[in-house]
């Protein structure tokens, strides 16, 4: 029975990971702007995402444009 507990209270947390309920969507920027992954997102999430970074700084935020080089990223500055 504790067996079936441990591996129960060890497997949920995988789960949890490989069902993609935990963000792993990561904004490289810094006060002046930055690119999100569109990887699994809408534009208005990338927004949002872009918006409360620039927050960050003091700054709201423009959404640049979509950049397709090397996988799709929503590219932002800070103003």
């Amino acid at each position: 029975m504790n067996r079936r507990l441990a591996a129960l209270l060890l497997g949920l947390p995988a789960t949890f990971a490989l069902s993609g309920c935990m963000s792993t969507t990561v904004v490289a920027g810094n006060e002046i702007g930055g690119a999100i992954p569109m990887a699994g997102i809408t534009r208005q999430q990338a927004a949002e995402l872009a918006r409360t970074h620039c927050l960050k700084y003091g700054h709201s935020s423009r959404m640049l444009g979509i950049r397709s080089d090397a996988g799709e990223k929503a590219v932002f500055e800070c103003i």
